[in-house]
C-alpha cells in the first residue's frame, strides 16, 4: 500500500503523525510524506522521505488575504478561528496544484492529512482516493473548517465539490477526559514524538530536586520579545526558591539573552521535550498541542497561559477542567501569579493523582502497528 502524509509545515502538526508513518514503513508498506521546501528538511530528520511542494511565506498567507490586504485581528473568539480557518484555506489552495501533481504523479491508495492541511484532501477527492484525518491532539473547533471552505470556495466550484469533504476515518490518540466529544473516530495510542535529539547530560544525572520546565514556544516572545525576556529572566530568579530545578525550552537567540542563570537552571536553547516533559515535576507552556499532549500522556501537572492563537486557549480550559493543572490568563501572567500556581502545582499531590488517572486512559488503545494494520486491510 502507498501512503501521502499531508501537512501543515509545523511541526506540531506534523510530528503526531510520525509513529503511525513509522508503523506503516516497519510493515512492508510505501510511505512518502508531502512538505514544502522550507520544511522538507525537518521531515527528513523523522526518517521519511518527502515529495517537494513550492515554499511558502506562511506568516503572509496566514496574515493576508488573495490580494495582498492584511486580515483584522478580531477580539472575538469566534472571529478569531474563522480567520484562522479562512487562512488554513488559503494555505491549501496555494498548495493545490503542487499536490494535486504529487498525488497524479505518485498515485497513492490512502492520503493521510492533519485536521487544518485541505490541499491532500482535496487532490485526494478529486481522485476517489480514501483520507484519513489524523489528530494532533484535541480536535480543533468545528468553525476551523467554516472558515477554510468559506476561502476555497473557488476551488471547491473548480473541482466540482459542493463542500470541504469528509474523511472516509479520523484517527485520535487524546485522552477522552481531554477530547471534544461528538466527534466519531478510530482510538490509537499517543506515542510521543519531538524530533531528533541527544539526551542532555545534565537530564541522565541524578537529581535531588524536582524539575519544572518552562516554555512559552515561539510565539510569545515574538509577540513580545522584552517582557517576555523579563519576565523568563524572572522566572529564572525565583522559581528555584520553591525548592526545584528549571528547564527553560526556548530559542537559541533568547537562551543566549538568559546567559548567566542562577544555579540549577538551564537555558541551552530548544530542548527534546518527549525526554524531558515525563522527567518533570510540573509544566509551565502557552496551550501549544505538542506539549499539551505530551504532559497529559506523562502525567505531568500543567500551568498554561491562555494564549490568544488557534486552538490554545481551548487546550489551556480544557486542561484547567479535566483538573490536570492551572489556567493563566495572559492579563495575570506575571512573576508572581505564575510562581504561586507553580507552588500550588508542587505543593498538592492531587494534580498529579488526577494527572495519572487521565493518563491511565491511554491503556489498552491500539499502538500505532495495530492502526496501520487496520488501515491497510481496509485500503491496501
Amino acid at each position: 500500500m502507498r501512503v501521502l502524509l499531508c501537512s501543515t509545515p509545523m511541526l506540531g502538526h506534523f510530528n503526531p503523525m510520525v509513529p503511525l508513518a513509522w508503523a506503516l514503513r516497519a510493515a512492508g508498506h510505501e510511505v512518502l510524506a508531502a512538505a514544502t521546501e522550507d520544511f522538507a528538511g525537518q521531515v527528513c530528520e523523522r526518517g521519511l522521505p518527502v515529495a517537494s511542494l513550492p515554499a511558502v511565506d506562511f506568516k503572509a498567507v496566514m496574515g493576508r488575504d488573495r490580494q495582498g490586504r492584511p486580515v483584522p485581528y478580531h477580539g472575538d473568539a469566534e472571529e478569531r478561528v474563522l480567520r484562522s480557518g479562512r487562512g488554513w484555506g488559503r494555505l491549501g489552495a496555494h498548495l493545490l496544484d503542487g499536490m494535486s501533481r504529487i498525488v497524479s504523479g505518485w498515485k497513492p491508495d490512502l492520503v493521510v492529512v492533519d485536521p487544518v492541511e485541505y490541499a491532500g484532501r482535496l487532490a485526494a477527492a478529486r481522485r476517489g482516493i480514501p483520507v484519513v484525518e489524523h489528530a494532533w491532539g484535541v480536535w480543533p473547533d468545528p468553525l476551523f473548517a467554516v472558515g477554510a471552505q468559506e476561502e476555497l470556495a473557488p476551488e471547491l466550484e473548480r473541482l466540482g465539490l459542493g463542500s470541504l469533504p469528509v474523511p472516509d476515518e479520523r484517527l485520535d490518540f487524546c485522552s477522552p477526559s481531554l477530547q471534544r466529544k461528538g466527534v466519531p473516530a478510530t482510538a490509537m495510542r499517543y506515542v510521543s514524538v519531538a524530533g531528533p535529539a541527544m539526551l542532555p547530560k545534565w537530564l541522565d544525572e541524578p537529581r535531588h530536586r524536582p524539575l519544572v520546565c518552562l516554555t512559552f514556544g515561539s510565539i510569545l516572545p515574538k509577540v513580545n520579545p522584552e517582557g517576555m525576556l523579563d519576565l523568563t529572566s524572572r522566572l529564572a530568579e525565583i522559581v528555584p526558591t520553591l525548592g526545584v530545578d528549571v528547564a527553560i525550552a526556548t530559542d537559541r537567540a533568547t537562551a543566549a539573552q538568559l546567559s548567566p542563570v542562577p544555579p540549577g537552571v538551564v537555558a541551552a536553547g530548544w530542548l527534546p521535550m518527549d525526554l524531558v516533559v515525563p522527567a518533570c515535576a510540573a509544566v509551565l507552556h502557552y496551550g501549544g498541542a505538542g506539549v499539551t499532549m505530551m504532559s497529559t500522556a506523562a502525567a505531568v501537572p500543567q500551568l498554561v497561559v491562555e494564549l490568544p492563537v488557534a486552538d490554545a486557549p481551548e487546550h489551556a480550559r480544557r486542561v484547567a477542567a479535566a483538573g490536570l493543572g492551572i489556567c493563566i490568563e495572559p492579563s495575570a501572567l506575571n512573576a508572581d501569579t505564575v510562581t504561586e500556581a507553580l507552588g500550588d502545582l508542587l505543593g498538592d499531590d492531587s494534580w498529579r493523582a488526577r494527572a495519572a488517572k487521565v493518563a491511565a486512559e491511554q491503556e489498552g488503545r491500539p499502538l500505532p502497528i495495530v492502526v496501520a494494520e487496520e488501515l491497510a486491510a481496509r485500503w491496501g
